[in-house]
């Protein structure tokens, strides 16, 4: 019964897009839902697959990374803008000055009870140890919710002059930081507790100047083996954190259509880089492929289309924002108010993973949290309207749950929505029904890991995203009003 309505519903869909398509090129402009249809008909996950595998292929050649500043990042931008040039499209980029901080040495060591090394990751913007590093025993904060987010959880420590293990708790690594530093601590070491306690994830230290002792985090493996032994006796550490702060330019990549209103933009986004531990390629050259697959199906009509489209591949988002940040602050207001909306996407074919939709209305969120800029839940209601017929389940998620290129935009009050698949958070029993996958564990156990890779896509998610992915671009490229409308 299923697939003879399915098959009904295919055939009379594709009487709709015929009688629009005749009516549209008669007008010579593609209106009304054709551009949507046609291109969730035509553009699939194996479109895709092919640059996914370039991604995974440049990342292997370049040390495993695609990061900002790295060979890797050079060469995803040429094959992108490559893609598009081929495809006809405007391609132009936009120089992105960027800082950064570059590790040149991160390293510990048990000296006692037992001779091992420990892996750590330095904390970005991180205070150094000393040139010859420091060696001081371990202190372990109280592996609860809140352990290390107040001076008290430290009652009858010898905190002072030691080097501080905790939990990541519910007040932050920053918070725990000041609290470890008050009390006299030389260094702390942070690790998650995830279902994934082998991973190691690298901090940033947004504030910098609140950040007073050297920083690193380690595994979940690694916290606890070292919890156990500083529970039996004794712990001594030799801890060595060297880095530095560097300036360099990166670009964000544009191409844009050849037709359509420019007082009427649509942008599609999604960042081009990786972080410096992983290649990337669910986080996030599968959002970027999905970009290219849509554009190149959209290439041929795109002279014709109402409202001018504009695809945007970010530079250093991982640094976090920087690329999409520095755009939105550089454009004058006419050029802001020629921006009808914006669409972001991250992490879409998560091993994993939950469908998550930008949530743009404020009926929906719980209190105390900000809705997305008038407009949003328009663009909200358009993937609704594409994904509810097909039975493809979502879940409505804040847009500030997820930090990504979205954010400058709706800090400018434009409309913004979009799709991310999940990254750092543990799937629910409820989420697990309704999307599949397992339960109690991370919707991306690769994310920002060295498993990133190919084999990391789950082609479930990236053969009905996609489709998504190209209806809601068509159905803006040929309409707008509904979000104009809302603002």
């Amino acid at each position: 019964m299923t697939t003879v309505l399915r098959a009904t519903t295919a055939t009379a869909t594709a009487i709709m897009v015929l009688a629009s398509t005749t009516a549209a090129q008669a007008a010579g402009r593609l209106d009304g839902t054709w551009p949507a249809h046609r291109l969730a008909a035509t553009t699939t996950g194996d479109d895709a697959m092919r640059h996914l595998r370039v991604y995974d292929r440049i990342a292997r050649r370049n040390g495993g990374v695609r990061a900002t500043g790295t060979p890797g990042f050079a060469a995803s931008d040429a094959y992108t803008a490559r893609v598009l040039e081929r495809a006809g499209y405007r391609v132009y980029r936009q120089e992105v000055p960027y800082e950064d901080y570059r590790i040149d040495a991160e390293q510990a060591d048990v000296l006692t009870p037992a001779d091992r090394p420990v892996r750590v990751l330095m904390m970005r913007f991180s205070p150094v140890t000393p040139p010859g590093g420091l060696t001081a025993p371990l202190v372990v904060a109280p592996a609860t919710e809140s352990g290390g987010c107040t001076a008290s959880d430290y009652d009858g420590l010898p905190v002072r002059g030691s080097i501080v293990l905790v939990r990541r708790g519910s007040c932050g690594y920053m918070a725990q930081q000041r609290v470890a530093a008050t009390l006299g601590a030389k260094a702390m070491l942070v690790y998650m507790a995830t279902p994934s306690p082998g991973n190691i994830w690298r901090l940033h230290a947004f504030d910098r100047s609140a950040v007073t002792i050297p920083v690193a985090s380690v595994s979940q493996e690694q916290g606890e083996r070292l919890a156990a032994d500083a529970a039996r006796g004794t712990v001594s550490l030799r801890l060595r954190l060297h880095g530095h702060s560097v300036t360099g330019t990166t670009s964000n990549l544009f191409a844009e259509t050849r037709g359509g209103d420019p007082a009427r933009v649509v942008m599609a986004g999604a960042h081009l880089d990786s972080v410096t531990e992983s290649p990337g390629i669910n986080d996030n050259a599968a959002a970027v492929a999905a970009l290219l697959a849509t554009a190149q199906r959209l290439a041929p009509y795109q002279r014709r289309v109402r409202n001018k489209v504009r695809f945007a591949f970010w530079g250093a988002e991982e640094l976090p924002v920087v690329g999409s940040t520095h755009y939105v602050r550089t454009l004058s207001p006419e050029q802001r108010a020629d921006i009808a909306l914006y669409l972001n996407f991250e992490l879409l074919a998560a091993p994993n993973h939950v469908r998550f939709l930008m949530d743009g209305d404020a009926g929906d969120q719980p209190p105390g949290t900000t809705p997305g800029p008038p407009g949003s839940g328009a663009i909200e209601d358009v993937f609704r309207a594409y994904l509810r017929p097909r039975g493809l389940p979502f879940k409505p998620q804040n847009m500030r749950a997820v930090g990504s290129d979205h954010e400058p935009f709706a800090q400018a009050g434009i409309p913004v929505g979009g799709i991310n698949g999940g990254a750092f958070a543990v799937k629910t029993e409820e989420e697990a029904r309704v999307f599949g996958g397992q339960a109690g564990r991370l919707y991306d156990w690769c994310y920002h890991q060295a498993c990133d890779t190919i084999d990391n896509i789950d082609r479930r998610a990236l053969d009905e995203n996609v489709p998504a992915i190209a209806y809601a671009v068509g159905r803006f490229a040929a309409d707008v009003s509904q979000v104009e409308g809302a603002r």
